[in-house]
């Protein structure tokens, strides 16, 4: 099978190494933005063949988007005049909602399938690119109503072949536990950190503190672009934790116990 990566980061770069890893069957051809970055893709077997021009991907029988979601609607305004109408496409954006709409762009929509792998590091980059990162991670697919979604069988089969663990929701239910599971966490680590910084000296921290700033490690520019995608899911979920600590505050305050409180955070199951 002929894949298509364009945008060779952390994800991009990852999918490349897992995909190559099941075999000689498999051929990928990624796309960068820099040559330099086409040519570090290859040197490090992320991909077969690499180029900074999307006309390398006119064979391809599917193309992954993984670029950060502010360059997507652009990517597929361009690949529409450079892949078959009967290529499949799919992305890897953490918000679904915009890419869904941004997708009726192409010649085909229906072979759109919009896709989240729920995996990946606090830096990003093709450097910190690493096959197992998928290994029983969730990947969601959003599909429109009534898509079929059996073109896309064969990349279910390759993304379970690497450890993924395949699922489907609408894109809104999607979003929506995006933005706590993940955007919030952000959010969350960025007030921490920056409180921190301005009442602490964090040379002093040990492994909590450290546990608690890791995401701000992230690339400010791509969360930007996630608030901005996802905002009034994010603003709920900012509400609804600022309502969940208001209790710790006052009944810290009023110096009433509160070990049910710390008792009661829900237990992570993974």
């Amino acid at each position: 099978m002929r894949v298509g990566i364009i945008g060779l980061g952390l994800i991009g770069g990852s999918l490349g190494l897992a995909l190559r890893r099941l075999g000689h069957s498999i051929d990928v051809t990624g796309v960068a933005r820099r040559a330099e970055s086409a040519a570090d893709a290859i040197q490090w077997g992320a991909v077969d063949r690499a180029s900074t021009d999307l006309a390398a991907l006119s064979d391809c029988e599917i193309v992954v988007i993984a670029t950060p979601i502010d360059e997507i609607a652009g990517v597929m305004e361009r690949i529409a005049s450079v892949v078959p109408p009967g290529t499949l496409i799919t992305d890897v954006a953490s918000v679904k909602r915009p890419v869904l709409r941004w997708a009726q762009r192409l010649p085909n929509p229906l072979r759109f399938l919009g896709g989240h792998p729920v995996a990946g590091k606090t830096r990003s980059g093709l450097a910190e690119s690493d096959a197992s990162i998928f290994d029983q991670e969730p990947w969601i697919f959003t599909p429109i109503d009534d898509q079929d979604v059996r073109p896309f069988d064969m990349w279910f089969e390759m993304l379970r072949a690497i450890g993924a663990t395949v699922s489907f929701m609408r894109a809104d239910v999607h979003d929506q536990q995006m933005a706590f599971l993940s955007h919030l966490a952000f959010v969350l680590s960025s007030a921490f950190a920056e409180t921190v910084r301005k009442n602490a000296d964090a040379r002093l921290g040990g492994p909590g503190y450290r546990g608690m700033v890791r995401l701000v490690g992230g690339d400010p520019v791509m969360y930007e672009a996630i608030a901005r995608e996802n905002r009034d899911a994010l603003v709920d979920a900012i509400d609804r934790f600022d309502a969940v600590l208001h209790p710790y505050r006052q009944r810290i305050a009023g110096g009433i116990r509160v070990k049910e409180l710390f008792g009661g955070a829900v237990h992570v199951e993974r």
